[in-house]
């Protein structure tokens, strides 16, 4: 069977995470298929090496106009089927389509995006739900708010997140990279993702005589240009307590998460949420809201929860929960995240519709 697959997201956050770990999974372990890879090569080095991979490099943008008349779908419609890990799906493919859509994030907050913008997702996701021979997605959550927004009959299967492969053979280092104490935030600055909330706690916890710095995986130039509520509370607090660390490597990531004292999730909203995940995965506190995917997601795991929007109730949880020592690694919970959320599982589950649909047509 040849599979092409959209990698344009590959180093662009969750999807991008999740996109990774199914190409890792297939290549090594369905070496009788061949695939097409279509995105930044730079990005896609280490599988362009292999016999059964080929990449086609592009710098088309997702959601552009060229996206939808320039994409290389003459060399896709080669293929037997075409996997795209997001929704923007370009015009001309004749093979069937298979897609994971994560979330509908910009229908659900907003201010997300102008009215515009979000006609605009809303037609790519009504055609990207007709389209697909089949529709992933990655929590129940998501599923329910699929199909509230769209009434969509067609079965939506869960394909959860997992523990990226390089994670759970990376070798915890005794030495934190930094040389103070930390609580930790990794993530975009979208509305959704509750920054604001976060820095207004922080704020208040420091004129309560906390004294952790606040680590933000992140470019502060992207902090000061792209919300203006944000700029003005980062005026406001004494920038020498929050850091921000630029573009990292994941392995600097995880060397930052390990020794993290905690670290704060305070979105309101989510498809999934990693960076939860694979803080507990290094044996981090962790602290987040108690928003419907996350409760569905850790619950029984050893999380903190706050209650989303109260900003003294997630003041209070920093102060008290970041002094509280972490378990450090811990087999159980590892074992637990392995069996919750098992690469091999979601992998074979979209690989497996793959085949059942070419199949069909064979």
């Amino acid at each position: 069977m040849k599979i092409a697959i959209d990698c344009r997201m590959i180093g662009l956050g969750g999807i991008g995470v999740y996109l990774d770990n199914l190409l890792e999974y297939w290549i090594y372990n369905r070496k009788e298929n061949s695939y097409l890879l279509i995105g930044d090569e730079s990005e896609l080095l280490a599988f362009n090496k292999y016999s059964n991979c080929k990449v086609i490099n592009t710098e088309i943008r997702i959601f552009s106009l060229k996206e939808l008349v320039c994409f290389p779908v003459k060399e896709i419609n080669k293929c037997d089927v075409f996997y795209t890990p997001n929704y923007n799906i370009p015009l001309g493919i004749k093979i069937p389509i298979f897609s994971t859509i994560h979330d509908v994030v910009f229908l659900d907050v907003k201010g997300l995006t102008s009215i515009f913008g979000k006609l605009v997702r809303w037609l790519a996701l009504k055609r990207a739900i007709k389209i697909s021979a089949k529709i992933f997605t990655v929590s129940n959550f998501s599923k329910e708010r699929i199909v509230f927004h769209f009434r969509e009959k067609k079965e939506i299967l869960i394909t959860y997140n997992s523990i990226r492969p390089d994670l759970v053979r990376f070798p915890i280092p005794k030495q934190s990279p930094f040389e103070f104490s930390y609580i930790l935030f990794v993530g975009n600055i979208k509305k959704h993702k509750g920054i604001a909330n976060l820095l207004t706690a922080y704020n208040q916890a420091l004129k309560n005589g906390f004294n952790l710095k606040l680590v933000i995986v992140g470019n502060m130039n992207n902090f000061k240009t792209s919300d203006k509520t944000i700029s003005r509370f980062l005026k406001v607090i004494d920038n020498n307590n929050i850091v921000f660390t630029g573009k990292i490597s994941d392995e600097q990531l995880f060397k930052i998460m390990a020794h993290a004292a905690l670290l704060v999730q305070p979105s309101t909203y989510e498809g999934f949420g990693i960076p939860p995940l694979e803080a507990l995965y290094l044996g981090c506190n962790v602290l987040v809201s108690d928003i419907p995917v996350f409760n569905e997601l850790y619950k029984g795991l050893p999380v903190i929860f706050f209650k989303s929007g109260d900003i003294e109730d997630l003041r209070n949880k920093i102060m008290f929960y970041s002094g509280v020592k972490a378990l450090g690694p811990n087999i159980d919970v590892r074992n637990k995240i392995n069996e919750l959320f098992n690469l091999e599982v979601t992998a074979r589950l979209i690989f497996d519709s793959f085949e059942s649909i070419v199949g069909c047509i064979l």
